[in-house]
């Protein structure tokens, strides 16, 4: 009877294996989809490689410490910066030094991550980084205030290259009666 045990037991496990990815494993074949609107930019991407990412909140984590001269060192020397009614396309001295000023109007930084996902499309051979983030700050002046972000950030041979920033207000806390 233990003889013919074994053998049953595996062949009903082994008949539950299909072969077939099932749910979020399953590929859809992009090319054959019709989308409802075109996209500007590739849709053919996979997971990247996770040292970019390392690089990427290494940045912040020197920019949330204070060291902006840290903080660039990953930058490429001519970068792109984009933000909030803020674009910069320049070198990376004078980028630097805005963001200098800018910390520099800070007494305490704090970042806290949601997430975030690495990937690279080979057919433009680049890696992107996004970022799921809350920044909290207090200011010189003893005010705090908070914004979420979500950031995407382009890296070519381990230098960023395009630094592309989000942000999402909260709401005004409810007022006290």
């Amino acid at each position: 009877m233990k003889q013919l045990f074994f053998p049953l037991l595996l062949g009903i496990a082994l008949s539950g294996c299909t072969g077939k990815p099932t749910g979020e494993q399953a590929k859809t074949d992009t090319a054959k989809l019709d989308y409802p609107f075109p996209h500007k930019y590739s849709i053919d991407w996979q997971p990247g490689d996770e040292k970019n990412a390392v690089i990427v909140l290494n940045a912040l984590k020197k920019y949330v410490a204070g060291d902006l001269q840290g903080t660039f060192e990953p930058f490429a020397d001519s970068v792109e910066f984009i933000g909030d009614q803020f674009f910069f396309k320049g070198k990376k001295d004078s980028l630097v030094r805005i963001f200098t000023q800018i910390r520099g109007d800070m007494t305490s930084i704090s970042k806290d991550f949601d997430t975030w996902l690495t990937v690279y499309y080979p057919d433009k051979k680049e890696t992107w980084v996004t970022l799921w983030y809350t920044e909290k700050w207090t200011d010189k002046k003893g005010k705090s205030d908070s914004l979420y972000y979500t950031d995407d950030v382009m890296l070519k041979d381990g230098k960023i290259r395009i630094y592309d920033e989000k942000i999402r207000r909260f709401p005004e806390p409810p007022a006290k009666k």
